[in-house]
């Protein structure tokens, strides 16, 4: 089952976050307080992996609303957290084959929970009609008369228990329809496994299939060194201590847990310790790439004591240590780096749970003490490991934690003020503080600065749209075995034509490059760079010869129809092919009908943020222009 999207209420600092679309890979983005952890802790609610934290009223419901809501009877029809998933095609075909073909009328589940019910309620739609009449034709024509007409199965059990009880020995007929009633009665229950209707026995398959929650941040790290008994009681009444639990829930995955502390066999112990510590090694060896030389070890540690009368003692510790051969030491987990702690500590965490797949990983500033080339390591793992057939959301303020490729991928976070609270947004056109997009700013300029400085496979683009039509179509061309931008080529916007000239001065003649131009591209200042000596003029594409339009710009790509439908989709207009006039660039004929200029910016904002919406509704005419466009754009590259 996957989840699709999420909606935070009256959570903490969260009145209405929206609806929050969720992806393979989702990553929350935003200040420090703007509400990123509130809103992953409000899912992880929804159906948590490890012992549920009770959703309190007190905890969690806004302050600044709680006695109001009180007195207007809202608080107890708040829904904190509430989610839209999708079953799987496997999901679905075994529900078919389970309750009939047809009962289930959308695949899309909706799950909540509330603050006044400790379970999880389900929203599904079924056609009861599906099940219980196939179910009849089953049964002989007599006890389908007496039945009469039912609706639902709940009705059915009642009428087969009514003709049960309506047995009557001295009528050989009644007792031939209540000996079928109560063989159909067997059936059914056996159909609906034991469940008293249709719905019980469908929530519970839902149940089932509902992916649960792990949540980890920074307070769920390991210390270096813990006492045996403080352990040993989290296994048993989980402590809120979450660097405690996260020690018993360690030892718990290597199975030394005894009945009573007496019961300990430290020689068995230590041998099940070194087989999990030698796992958490490997697992940490294939991510961590600061330090091959590391190794993990688990280990108990008993130390000479005495007690209140002087007598001698052993008292026992549990200690994390790493042995570093490249220095040749060891010392405890705690006297490492902070990020080398959090690296560990999070994937003995997940060990427990590496083989669920049915499960949503909610990562809290992951790597927040992290090396940068640390952290892109970790997003790394994140998208080609522990996202292959689960989802992943994590919060981060990171630029270094911002795919600029995926930014599709990317909710952005925002405090709207006390009364509005947290927010969530996927455009950002529409943040309020610049601050908040500065992770996004930093990312884009990282990733430019690392395209200037590492390959020689740049392609510079006019603007923004260029870069975000021809890498979202590339992807598209890619996935369906089409020709697409080579893996190693960056595309570089340089915000507009007039700025390619200076952008190429700037490189000082370092890289070769490869500048794709609008038709209507002043040329002058171009052949300046290649008089110059700045650009080989094999190497510079014009849009002149790819569109019909005279002068084209990237939008001329597009079908008229296709390009209008995704600029009212941007601006929430009306307009039609019949509306615009002339046969010259689509920009300037939009431009010339609404008596202004537009950002171009926003059409191709909203392109992304519907990339699936927007991808489908190209033509093949379109898809075969832009892949022209790609094609001479990758003839022009140099050789990898």
């Amino acid at each position: 089952m996957r989840l699709k999207s999420f909606h935070v209420r009256m959570f903490r600092n969260i009145v209405d976050s929206g609806v929050i679309p969720a992806e393979s890979v989702t990553s929350l983005v935003g200040k420090n307080e703007s509400g990123k952890s509130a809103i992953l802790h409000a899912l992880h609610h929804l159906n948590p992996a490890k012992p549920a934290v009770t959703l309190s009223i007190l905890d969690e419901y806004p302050r600044w609303l709680k006695k109001e809501h009180e007195i207007s009877g809202e608080i107890e029809k708040a829904v904190p957290i509430l989610a839209t998933f999708e079953l799987s095609d496997a999901e679905r075909s075994n529900f078919d084959a389970a309750f009939g073909k047809g009962v289930l009328e959308s695949s899309e589940i909706v799950a909540k929970r509330t603050y006044v019910s400790e379970t999880i309620e389900l929203d599904f739609s079924l056609r009861y009609s599906k099940f219980i009449d196939p179910f009849l034709k089953t049964v002989s024509g007599p006890l389908k008369a007496e039945l009469g007409a039912v609706e639902t199965t709940s009705q059915l059990t009642q009428k087969l228990d009514e003709l049960i009880a309506a047995s009557d020995a001295t009528d050989q007929t009644s007792v031939e329809i209540a000996a079928e009633a109560t063989e159909a009665k067997s059936a059914l229950v056996t159909r609906l496994g034991g469940h008293a209707n249709l719905t019980s026995a469908v929530r519970k398959f839902m149940l089932d299939a509902l992916p649960r929650t792990f949540y980890f941040s920074s307070y769920s790290q390991l210390r270096g060194r813990y006492r045996i008994e403080e352990v040993f009681a989290a296994i048993h009444a989980p402590s809120d201590e979450e660097e405690v639990q996260a020690a018993a829930d360690f030892l718990k995955l290597a199975r030394v847990v005894p009945t009573t502390i007496e019961d300990w066999d430290y020689e068995t112990s230590n041998a099940e310790l070194e087989a999990v510590s030698s796992l958490l090694t490997r697992r940490v060896k294939d991510h961590w790439k600061q330090n091959n030389d590391l190794k993990l070890a688990v280990k108990i540690e008993p130390q000479q004591d005495s007690d209140a009368n002087g007598r001698p003692l052993i008292k026992r510790y549990l200690q994390f240590r790493v042995e570093d051969s490249r220095h040749d030491f060891s010392s405890r987990l705690d006297r490492r780096s902070t990020g080398f702690q959090w690296f560990v500590s999070f994937l003995a965490s997940f060990l427990e749970f590496e083989a669920d797949k049915n499960l949503i990983l909610l990562l809290d500033e992951p790597g927040l003490s992290l090396h940068a080339r640390a952290q892109m390591d970790l997003l790394d793992t994140i998208e080609s490991k522990l996202a292959i057939n689960r989802q992943v959301l994590y919060s981060t303020h990171s630029p270094f934690l911002v795919q600029t490729n995926r930014l599709n991928q990317v909710r952005i976070v925002e405090d709207q003020g006390h009364m509005l609270g947290s927010t969530v947004i996927s455009d950002a056109g529409v943040v309020s503080d610049s601050d908040t997009l500065f992770p996004l700013q930093a990312a884009l300029g990282y990733d430019i600065a690392q395209s200037l400085f590492i390959g020689n496979r740049n392609i510079i683009v006019e603007g923004i749209s260029d870069f975000i039509y021809l890498t979202a179509i590339s992807d598209h061309l890619e996935s369906i075995g089409r020709a697409s931008l080579p893996p190693d080529a960056r595309l570089l916007p340089a915000g507009g034509a007039t700025n390619i000239p200076t952008f190429l001065a700037l490189l000082g003649g370092q890289l070769d490059v490869v500048v794709l131009i609008d038709g209507g591209a002043s040329k002058q200042r171009i052949e300046t760079s290649i008089t110059r000596g700045r650009l080989d003029s094999a190497k510079v594409i014009s849009l002149d010869g790819f569109a019909a339009a005279p002068k084209p710009d990237i939008e001329d790509l597009f079908t008229p129809s296709e390009y209008i439908a995704l600029y009212n989709e941007a601006f929430n207009a009306t307009l039609s092919v019949a509306d615009i006039k002339g046969k010259d660039r689509m920009v300037a004929r939009i431009g010339r009908h609404i008596g202004s200029e537009f950002n171009h910016g926003v059409v191709g904002a909203s392109f992304l943020r519907n990339l699936d919406k927007s991808i489908k509704s190209l033509s093949a005419g379109t898809l075969d222009r832009f892949e022209a466009v790609i094609l001479a754009l990758a003839k022009a590259l140099p050789p990898a």
